[in-house]
């Protein structure tokens, strides 16, 4: 019998549990290394073979076509009305749905049709905009006089084609610049005058009677200011040559443009870098998964320890751990609960104990970990203007299809931070049966958003949207569904992480799709599927199958993933999710997307690589260390200042992020440490290894050392609920007020 491409001939029966051992399968131990050595040499069947199929929620191809043929048609007879209005039809029919617009890129339909009838004939052209203008002029009007970019957005999204079609496109443009959303600012500007040398693939305006130099010159600022120098440069090369002469306002005032950006490109080399907070709020520091740490100081010695445990520390604990820092706080999840310290002590920051604990009637149910599972448990949170998100319980996300045993998934909590504790949302939200959270949410002022997996064959993944003070569900979309190494047969855990930036959230489903959605309503503005990986073995895992915390990472308009089923980086165009470039199979070790430089992506694994982003070399490893066979890597770096700190089993190195020269090693042996996830807080080096938080200093700033195990606490008393609602509460029971142990 063969399920899902998985084991052929294995069943799950007893031998299935030898095949798997007792311990887990693969990405438990953290290392390819342990995985290895859980199976004990007993393993003789245990390859597996994915179907390469993704499935989409494509518009259906034979209707599609013979409705555009028939557009074809009505264009190439010129009947114009009947072209138009066949694709007015489509629109409002498109109802979210994708149409493939190359191999592996798609678009929502209702995009399509935009292309098409921006790439209409004159004359049908001025027939659609008859029918048209009136709505979009009212929507252009109302919005400027307004400020409201969602009126604005109303053009773009529906009647792009429409006479204010431009007009609502520099307004839009303006908005974003306004708002520091470049990206946007770039994009709405770019659309005024789409490019000509290749195919379109993305609607953008066809007449435009706006002054081209103006909006060109827009686009140069905007690459200015977001501190792209090459690229600006180039595009003022490029301006100059085509509009020596042009003048217009910029800053407020009539200048020639060439000199006015010249003299505003030389001036942003001497501008000081923006002042960046210390807090870290989420994985990898910020929601597009890409922050830098204040400058790091020297260490020397250990300021305090503190030990972590989680439901799921029976086994060897891997490195699950990725602590916060909020302000004078640092929060670590440990599944059942958060632990709230001191970042100068490591002692209780409330009430004297050392945690808020999350705990409900039942939700920690079991299995939280059964033996046969895919993946290894991930702790992350979110913190965001003085809230706390989290998901917490066990980390399964799929189950086997015939397992019988049930079990609760894990749950999202909310916590207010500024009353030390309180409860957000009374229950906990927690999926409908069949439904998990992948991992921790991320925020904005309204919403929470949260990536979501149906337990199938073929896991479905999805992305939903929270009222971030009801908890109420707003949205839900399905991206794709694809096969997975477990095949049903396994249970899994997966932690996905959302990325958002401004208005968009990205999402690396590791199911050999990565997709865009608008935060707003859910609705995919595009989906690339990348070449995934359908062969391997579950005794010996290729090295990118460990890629268990892989968001995309976003940088000025590009996005970059990782994904865990390729051994390759892929970078794409953030707005229409083109390919920009891909690495080869040559990194697949990596595990870590760190960040980005101006020049180069920093990614780790069992190396440390500086990847080039532009010019002739993008996506070619620039540098790497160490340059012969070793094996380094343990734990997740970060990038401080204008360094890389690369964390090992014995030694934390420190880089320079431009020039990847070695500057220094700081020795975790004499300080009876080991190498683990670090992250800069409040002047201290953590590491947060698989069983303790431990904080590194300077000399004379040592803390009072705790080592003991930690005191639990289930509720401050300044909490939103008293005691007694919390109690009669259905499906929870009073949070108690001893020390406990499990």
């Amino acid at each position: 019998m063969k399920t899902g491409g998985l084991l052929h001939g294995v069943s799950r029966t007893p031998r299935l549990l030898l095949l798997l051992g007792m311990a887990g399968v693969w990405l438990l131990g953290g290392t390819e290394r342990d995985a290895r050595a859980q199976f004990g040499g007993l393993v003789s069947e245990d390859e597996f073979e994915l179907s390469e199929i993704v499935q989409l929620d494509q518009a259906d191809d034979t209707v599609l076509a013979q409705d555009m043929q028939r557009v074809k048609v009505y264009l190439a007879d010129r009947q114009w009305g009947e072209a138009v209005e066949t694709l007015r039809k489509m629109i409002e029919n498109s109802h979210g749905k994708l149409f493939r617009i190359s191999d592996r890129r798609y678009i929502r339909l209702r995009d399509y049709c935009h292309l098409q009838l921006a790439s209409m004939p004159g004359e049908a052209l001025h027939l659609y905009r008859s029918q048209v203008d009136s709505a979009a002029r009212q929507w252009y009007e109302q919005g400027i006089e307004q400020r409201d970019s969602r009126l604005l957005s109303n053009v773009a999204e529906q009647a792009l084609a429409s006479s204010w079609g431009d007009d609502a496109l520099l307004a839009l443009g303006e908005m974003a610049l306004e708002s520091g959303d470049y990206t946007a600012a770039r994009w709405h500007w770019e659309r005024i005058i789409p490019h000509s040398d290749a195919p379109a693939t993305w609607p953008g305006y066809p007449d435009t009677d706006l002054d081209v130099p103006s909006v060109l010159a827009r686009l140069v600022l905007v690459s200015i200011l977001e501190g792209s120098t090459s690229r600006a440069r180039e595009e003022l090369a490029v301006f100059a040559q085509d509009y020596p002469d042009a003048r217009g306002r910029l800053g407020g005032r009539e200048v020639n443009y060439v000199e006015a950006l010249g003299a505003l490109l030389a001036e942003s080399t001497a501008w000081p870098d923006e002042k960046c907070s210390s807090d870290w709020l989420t994985f990898a520091g910020c929601p597009a998964r890409n922050k830098i740490a204040p400058e790091m100081i020297e260490v020397a010695e250990v300021a305090w320890r503190v030990p972590l445990r989680t439901l799921e520390n029976r086994f060897a604990v891997p490195l699950s751990f990725h602590p916060l820092s909020v302000g004078p706080l640092v929060l670590v999840n440990l599944q059942r609960e958060i632990l709230v310290l001191d970042a100068a002590t490591g002692k209780a920051a409330w009430n004297e104990t050392a945690a808020y604990r999350a705990a409900f009637e039942g939700m920690a149910g079991a299995p939280f970990h059964p033996p046969n599972v895919l993946g290894i448990p991930q702790c992350t949170m979110t913190a965001y203007r003085g809230k706390l998100y989290a998901r917490m319980g066990t980390a399964v996300t799929s189950r086997p299809q015939e397992e019988e045993q049930d079990f609760r998934p894990g749950y999202l909590v909310g916590v207010d931070l500024a009353t030390q504790g309180g409860v957000i949302w009374w229950p906990p939200l927690t999926p409908e049966p069949g439904w998990a959270f992948e991992g921790s949410p991320v925020a904005d002022q309204s919403n929470i958003y949260v990536a979501m997996r149906r337990s199938d064959v073929r896991p479905q993944a999805h992305v939903a949207c929270f009222d971030a003070r009801t908890g109420r569900r707003r949205w839900r979309t399905f991206v794709c569904s694809a096969e997975t190494p477990a095949g049903g047969i396994f249970y899994e855990n997966t932690h996905n992480l959302l990325t958002l930036e401004g208005e968009t959230l990205y999402c690396n489903t590791n199911l050999g799709a990565v997709a865009a959605l608008s935060a707003a309503d859910g609705q995919l503005k595009w989906i690339n599927l990348y070449p995934r990986e359908t062969r391997g073995r579950l005794s010996e895992p290729a090295p990118h199958w460990r890629r268990d915390l892989n968001p995309c990472l976003y940088d000025r308009g590009t996005l970059m993933v990782a994904p865990a089923d390729s051994p390759e980086i892929f970078a794409l165009d953030a707005v229409t999710g083109g390919e920009l470039w891909r690495t080869g199979s040559e990194v697949e070790d990596v595990l870590h997307l760190l960040g980005t430089t101006e020049e180069h992506l920093i990614a780790a694994g069992d190396k440390l690589y500086w990847i080039a982003l532009g010019g002739a070399d993008r996506g070619r490893v620039a540098y790497y260390w160490p340059d012969g066979n070793e094996k380094l890597g343990y734990g997740r770096g970060v990038l401080a200042g204008d360094c890389v700190l690369w964390p090992t089993r014995e030694k934390i190195y420190v880089f320079d992020q431009k020039t990847a020269r070695l500057k220094r090693a700081i020795d975790l042996v004499p300080l009876g440490v080991t190498g683990g996830n670090l992250l800069v807080a409040d002047g201290r080096l953590l590491i947060a290894t698989g069983t303790e938080l431990i904080a590194l200093s300077r000399h004379g700033s040592r803390g009072d050392v705790n080592s003991q195990e930690l005191s639990l606490l289930d509720r401050p008393k300044s909490s939103h609920l008293a005691p007694q609602d919390v109690a009669s509460s259905r499906g929870a029971r009073r949070l108690l007020s001893r020390t406990e142990t499990d």
